[in-house]
């Protein structure tokens, strides 16, 4: 269903984001904020860690 790499790739963006998020919640920052600094943190990551992975494969 997915390879190595994908599931890979999607438990970090989500570990990423998550830790992103409660960061951002234990500086203080209300809701809609620390979502939104997790959300971003995980496609920053969707989109430059598969590129990492691929220039290593090769």
């Amino acid at each position: 269903m997915f390879t190595t790499h994908q599931l890979l790739t999607l438990t970090l963006a989500f570990m990423i984001a998550a830790i992103t998020c409660a960061l951002v919640l234990a500086g203080g920052a209300e809701w809609p904020g620390a979502l939104l600094s997790g959300g971003g943190a995980g496609a920053a990551t969707l989109a430059a860690l598969p590129k990492l992975l691929n220039r290593r494969d090769s």
